[in-house]
């Protein structure tokens, strides 16, 4: 009986060797390691490898190619997806540059394009903020709100004008008891977390003299995320896919969010923060207002519901003022507030949801404990 042949010839190991070295390249590209999630790539890398190998044993000629094709396909659509998702959103993060600070990470770079829709002619202003320029020192008969939040205040799909934190301006004009006109301020960065944003409060928010920081905590501010990367571990595609795949596996996208909200880095992220904000609200003279905002789900979702209760009893036992947002969506269906043709982005709602989002937060204003006085007669 003869023995068997190896089939496995230079150009086959060749093509084995570059999808791998491809692969391994684009791992390294995209690496985050300051994020737990595992590396789905050198996975994929030893599958190839395994792959190649094991066909090299079967005799079939046909069967040989079917599986060295497929794991060739495999390798390259998983490629073209990752830099599809990664370069498709050039124009929004070549606004966003690498920083010197270790908590920040990176910021918006002074002078880029906003990218707005409704207003072509915005760019970042000096402080590095997605914002007009205001006044500095605050001029006299002005109130000013800092909004500190992610990506949703940011969100070029919806234009700059309709998002909640100007709504949120517009909904509170003349409402100031004293006289004092309203302004609010996006402090605010595309994928910063609680400690972010409240580093950055303390870095540039603090010279718009805020008498009122409105902390709008989204459901991916627990996690370690590089917003000059949208990417989850080193996955680009993961970002844009976890949701969807949670929704259909666990019956809730909130499953993607709820070990953020389990493990240590929600104190060290979340809770500490909001004790540093604490903090420089008693030494800088500001009131403080935490809103936690829903996702674009089921908006009486338990597990949801759950990550929600979580951060509203966190807030109230620093002692802040808070607002469940969530609860002014119950019995609307979240269809209603999706972006059109991205119902997979649930983080970040159509114009009806910033409209909903800023006349809550108008409402939570009004009847802040710390809101103005009106003047006596």
């Amino acid at each position: 009986m003869a023995p068997r042949r190896l089939h496995l010839g230079a150009t086959t190991a060749l093509v084995a060797l570059g999808l791998v070295a491809a692969v391994e390249a684009w791992a390294w590209h995209g690496v985050d390691r300051d994020f737990y999630l595992p590396d789905p790539f050198r996975p994929l890398a030893l599958a190839l490898v395994l792959a190649f190998a094991l066909t090299a044993f079967v005799q079939v000629r046909p069967l040989r190619r079917v599986v060295r094709t497929l794991a060739i396909v495999v390798a390259l659509a998983t490629l073209l997806l990752e830099a599809r998702v990664r370069y498709r959103e050039l124009g929004q993060t070549s606004r966003v540059e690498r920083t010197a600070d270790p908590l920040l990470r990176y910021h918006y770079r002074p002078g880029a394009e906003a990218h707005e829709i409704d207003r072509p002619e915005l760019v970042v202003n000096h402080l590095g903020l997605l914002e007009d320029e205001r006044a500095i020192p605050k001029p006299a008969g002005v109130l000013r709100i800092a909004v500190l939040t992610g990506s949703i205040a940011n969100d070029t799909s919806v234009p700059f004008e309709q998002r909640f934190v100007r709504k949120l301006e517009h909904d509170l004009a003349g409402a100031a008891p004293d006289g004092r006109r309203v302004e609010t301020v996006n402090v605010s960065c595309e994928g910063y977390n609680t400690t972010q944003q409240v580093r950055l409060l303390e870095q540039v928010g603090l010279q718009y003299q805020p008498d009122l920081v409105v902390l709008a905590y989204m459901m991916t501010s627990a996690s370690v995320q590089d917003g000059s990367y949208r990417r989850l571990g080193n996955s680009f595609f993961l970002f844009r896919f976890l949701p969807m795949l949670a929704r259909a596996e666990e019956g809730s996208v909130c499953a993607v969010f709820a070990p953020y909200h389990e493990r240590y880095t929600f104190d060290l992220i979340v809770r500490q923060a909001m004790e540093r904000l604490d903090l420089l609200g008693r030494v800088h003279g500001f009131d403080t207002l935490v809103a936690v905002l829903p996702v674009v789900e089921r908006f009486d979702d338990p597990t949801c519901a759950r990550l929600y209760d979580k951060v509203v009893a966190t807030s109230r036992a620093i002692g802040f003022d808070t607002v469940r947002v969530a609860d002014a969506f119950v019995g609307e269906p979240p269809s209603r507030f999706a972006k059109p043709g991205m119902e997979g982005d649930v983080c970040h709602p159509n114009v009806d949801g910033h409209a909903r989002i800023a006349k809550t937060l108008a409402d939570a204003v009004r009847k802040h404990e710390g809101w103005p006085a009106a003047p006596a007669r």
